[in-house]
């Protein structure tokens, strides 16, 4: 028999690994291996990753895991069959769940209530079980039923076990009666370093590299990792267990006896969805179908009707009806709660969808294609995403739990590895150094780069600071770097759950995360391919915000906006689009987007839904954004590749803007069906992606056969799979940016038609791009003022007043403490200064900022004035505690209004609300800066289009930056803005070395001397020379 490699591990364990599971298996595979078993400690997270690399190497993997009893013992646990791999995950789920909270967030193994040998006595009989532990041995032994004695074997390790231990390991086989079994921790692909493991055992323990090494010595820590090896080759393997041929044929039966992993052809899980008695689940999906259209449609077109017919029966053809009930319910529940929902992706082809209230687009509208979606000839699961109001989600989640089951639901984790920054701060730790050298190096970083961390530190100042050796310090860069890359922890998927119908841990294991939640160790990649459905509710912060615009236009006017009404075409939503006024806008408010916005002269949802796929990188980089922006201005003909597209992208300037496109061309051209049509798109994309020439080529001769046999010309054929190549790789999914553009859309329209409303809830959930003080300044010129926090009135968030204004809340304030806040909630309306502080739980600091921004102008007292009777108050409480013994000030009634004070300048007012709230809420910081800008001549930014080609000086604050390299050498841009517009200001390589500090680090006004270009409508400023904005005499570059 071919021998078995036991076992391997990789960094699926995370920090007691270090090397990928698919590396492992293939070198394993190169070195003649047919069969191994991967034994993760206590984890199950890579067994998909690990078959799918066993298959495509030919290699047998058989599934186990190493699991600890909590007391330095452990044992190898493998399955034996299909009921051995759910144990398996039972197993290991068992002892996970087992760590408190505190354990796994200090990465720890510290066992709150878990029993291995208890667990293994529970009916595990489908596991084989290695043990190196003479003493677990024979508890096991002792405690498990008397069949036990044929699935224990005891390990014997010639690659890391010393002699003496391989000795009591054979003197306990012999006593017991048990049989040998050779094995070892295999995770190298060639030796490393023992610094590289001792780092990686550090990072793993929050410890260091020295205190590590010791333990490591002292052998005295059991939860210590061990020391893993390079695969072996067979033959050595033979070699060394030479004179223990059992040892050798044991492990050899297991790996032929021993299930094969594999997760191709799973079967879908669908949960259990209650049916009324007497109904079919078809039945079910179909009437609540039927409903929908009616509702909204009113009557239903016949259209409609053939579609939903259509539909439905590949929804039942593939077995995916429980899929439908199940999102419909929980979308169904969202609605019940008030919580908006917007469902999202390819899902948005289906008018089962739309019909169900899943998603908000007309697919016979927007000439979505099913297809896209789903066909009996498509393998992979519907692709259905939920966004939901970020407040609400939770909410949410909690009924999927209860209606579904806590044990047949799980969230989905998600892989996180260490990066530039958290590996440099990582190493930094384990080398000892002090928290706040770690802090200040690791702030140097950006979280992401190309760049190797020594290239990024080379020279750097804070670096050079820190008390180590130079040769030292270069150690540190450098296990930094080996560092990188590596998985650290497990976290939680933004959006994925799945339920099952059976407990979830029987199909993938479970464990806890640092903050406490149940998670899948299956990452989302995996999950799918268990056969467990997934389902994303995500949150966005655009859904709420439109959830929020609705509930505010009802509470004043009274009634309630429809969303799904909101038309597709208004005029007043037009001239903010085309002009490119929509800072605030989900999806629509960076500077790329804002430009399209003009150069394409969007007018409508469907051009927003254009715009969508047109931002992305490839039709920029293609050439295919601006050609679509020069045919719908007039500048290019709006040609199709062939006369036969005409219609099908007559509304897109005759391009290829989606996906659908392609499979449409496809279907079109070779007469075959769009299912059809699907797949060789699929085929066409995934050979372009990996460059296969050979696979393009077989792909280009069928086409042009079909087209041939289809009626097309040979050249006609040749030339459209030419531009199909060229263009097909640059598509999007029209059904994703349909669902990403209506939203774009009502986002808008909500911002021209109810723009208190818009801005006060994008206040409330803002997350954008930017800054708060940009958001306040793009509200003043809409016409919306904010007021500041008000000790009266402000609420717990920001709030519309009658007037329309928006009131700040006093968290705001900087530095504000929540006891304080609900102490002034609790004692409010207060007669006067003094009344409050008498009565209310607040600093005399913490009151002294209030005051500064503008928190008790309702007193209608000036500002320095208030500050003098706070502080007069706060002297005569204090005095009047020095003169009565063990009693507590009484100073009711006590007014004392002092000298009559102005009130601060404006620009002193400004300057404290930019300190106190991050934004200038009386008047915008460029104000100050009128008369010097009008004396050097500055543009006002608002002025720029009607300027071009001209060299022109301007001045503004930067409220967002972005560089990127070229070619050429580095570049950056920035977005410049002052009271009455923001303009684009873009730095050619030739002076960004020079000014990129001073932009990207300079918190002040800027002044800037440039050429105005005209792209395509859209204008910006070409800088040739950028100073701060102070006197002449004294700017420099």
């Amino acid at each position: 028999m071919s021998p078995t490699l036991l076992s391997l591990r990789s960094w699926g364990s995370l920090l007691r690994g270090l090397e990928s599971i698919s590396a492992l298996i293939e070198t394993a595979a190169k070195q003649g291996w047919h069969c191994a078993a991967v034994a993760e400690y206590a984890d199950l997270g890579t067994i998909v990753e690990a078959a799918n690399t066993g298959a495509r190497t030919r290699m047998k993997i058989i599934g186990a895991a190493e699991v600890d009893d909590g007391r330095g013992s452990s044992i190898v646990a493998i399955a034996r069959d299909s009921a051995g791999l759910e144990q398996l995950h039972q197993l290991v789920s068992l002892r996970r769940l087992a760590d408190t909270e505190e354990s796994a967030a200090s990465r720890s193994d510290s066992l709150n209530d878990f029993d291995l040998i208890e667990a293994l006595s529970s009916g595990y009989r489908s596991l084989w079980i290695l043990v190196r532990s003479p003493r677990l041995a024979r508890e096991l032994l002792d405690r498990l039923d008397p069949g036990a004695r044929h699935r224990i074997f005891i390990e014997i390790d010639r690659l890391r076990d010393s002699i003496a231990r391989e000795r009591r390991g054979r003197e306990a086989a012999d006593q017991l009666g048990l049989g040998m079994v050779a094995s070892t921790r295999v995770g190298m692909l060639q030796p490393t370093l023992d610094r590289h493991l001792n780092l990686l055992e550090s990072v793993r323990r929050v410890s260091t590299i020295d205190r590590i090494a010791c333990d490591r010595h002292d052998d005295t820590d059991p939860d210590i990792s061990p020391i893993l090896t390079p695969v072996p080759s067979p033959g050595r393997w033979r070699q060394l267990y030479r004179d223990l041929p059992d040892a050798l044929g044991n492990a050899a039966r297991i790996g032929k006896d021993a299930i094969r992993i594999a997760f191709t052809d799973k079967p879908t899980i669908f949960p259990p969805f209650p049916v009324p008695a007497g109904q079919t689940p078809f039945g079910l999906l179909y009437e609540q179908c039927h409903r929908g259209l009616l509702r909204r449609y009113g009557s239903i077109p016949r259209a409609a009707v053939e579609r939903l017919t259509r539909e439905l029966h590949v929804i039942d053809t593939m077995g995916f009806v429980p899929y439908f009930l199940v999102v419909a319910d929980i979308v169904a529940e969202a609605y019940r709660l008030g919580i908006e929902c917007a469902g999202r992706g390819s899902g948005a082809a289906s008018i089962v969808s739309y019909a169900l209230g899943i998603t908000q687009v007309d697919p016979l509208a927007h000439r979505l294609r099913f297809e896209r979606f789903l066909h009996p000839q498509r393998k992979d699961l519907p692709d259905i995403d939920i966004d939901l109001c970020w407040q609400g989600r939770d909410a949410v989640i909690d009924h999927v739990y209860r209606r579904y089951g806590t044990d047949r639901t799980a969230m989905i984790c998600t892989r996180t590895s260490l990066q530039v920054r958290s590996a440099l701060r990582e190493a930094a730790r384990a080398h000892g150094l002090a928290p706040i050298d770690v802090d200040r190096i690791s702030r140097r970083l950006p979280h992401r780069s190309e760049q190797t961390i020594p290239r990024l530190l080379a020279e750097d100042p804070a670096l050079a600071s820190v008390s180590l050796p130079a040769t030292a310090r270069q150690q540190l860069l450098e296990d930094a770097e080996w560092l990188r890359g590596h998985p650290h922890h497990r976290s939680i998927h933004p959006g994925g759950i799945c339920i099952c119908d059976r407990p979830i841990q029987r199909i993938a294991s479970l464990e806890r995360t640092t903050k406490g939640i149940v998670v899948t160790q299956l990452d989302m990649y995996s999950i799918e391919q268990t056969g467990l459905i997934k389902i994303d509710l995500l949150g966005n912060r655009c859904v709420s915000e439109i959830g929020t615009v609705r509930d505010l236009v009802e509470q004043r006017s009274g009634k309630r906006p429809q969303i799904e009404a909101i038309p597709e075409q208004c005029e007043k939503t037009a001239k903010l689009l085309c002009r490119g006024e929509t800072l605030g806008c989900f999806q629509l408010e960076s500077p790329a987007m804002r430009s399209l916005l003009v150069q394409m002269q969007a007018r409508t949802a469907r051009d927003t839904i254009q715009a969508i796929a047109l931002i992305r990188p490839g039709p920029a980089s293609g050439g295919l954004k601006e050609s679509f922006c020069r045919r719908i201005r007039g500048q290019e003909h709006p040609t199709p590749p062939h006369p036969c597209l005409a219609g099908l992208l007559g509304d897109q300037q005759g391009l290829l803007l989606y996906e659908e496109n392609v499979m449409e061309t496809i279907a079109l051209v070779t007469g075959s069906s769009l299912a059809e049509g699907d797949l060789v798109r699929r085929a066409l994309l995934q050979a372009i992606g990996s460059n296969d020439q050979e696979k393009l080529k077989k792909l280009g001769d069928e086409f042009i056969a079909e087209g041939i046999g289809n009626n097309f010309g040979a050249t006609d054929a040749r030339e459209l799979w030419q531009y199909l190549q060229r263009f097909g790789r640059y598509c999007f999914n029209k059904s994703h940016s349909a669902s990403y553009g209506l939203l774009a859309w009502r986002s808008v329209w909500l911002k021209a038609h109810y723009p208190a409303e818009f801005f006060c809830a994008l206040f409330r959930h803002h997350a954008g791009m930017y800054p708060f003080a940009a958001l306040v300044a793009e509200a003043r010129r809409t016409g919306i003022s904010l007021q500041p926090p008000c000790i009266q009135r402000s609420a717990s968030t920001f709030i519309l007043e009658r007037d329309g204004s928006i009131r700040m809340p006093l968290a705001m304030i900087r530095g504000s403490r929540q006891a304080s806040i609900d102490s002034v909630f609790a004692m409010r309306p207060f007669d006067s200064p003094e009344d409050l502080m008498r009565r209310a739980r607040i600093s005399r600091s913490e009151l002294e900022e209030w005051i500064l921004a503008g928190a008790l102008d309702q007193f209608s007292i000036p500002r320095p004035q208030l500050l003098w009777r706070v502080r007069t108050r706060h002297r005569q409480e204090a005095a009047t505690t020095r003169t009565t013994e063990n009693s507590a000030p009484d100073l009711t009634g006590v007014v004392d209004e002092g000298p009559h004070l102005d009130q601060f300048s404006h620009r002193k007012i400004i300057e404290q609300e930019i300190r106190l709230l991050g934004a200038g809420i009386s008047g915008h910081p460029m104000s100050f800066h009128r008369d010097l800008r009008r004396r050097l001549g500055c543009l006002p930014l608002a002025e720029i289009p009607h300027h071009g080609a001209r060299t022109v000086r301007i001045a503004g604050l930067r409220i967002a930056s972005r560089h990127h390299r070229t070619e050429r050498g580095p570049m950056g841009f920035i977005t410049l803005e002052d009271e009455q517009g923001i303009c684009e200001v873009t730095c050619f390589s030739n002076i960004w070395a020079r000014v990129r500090r001073l932009l990207l680090d300079h918190s002040g006004p800027l002044l800037i001397e440039g050429k105005v270009e005209n792209r395509l409508g859209a204008f910006c400023v070409i800088a040739r020379r950028v100073r701060p904005l102070v006197s002449e005499t004294t700017a420099t570059e």
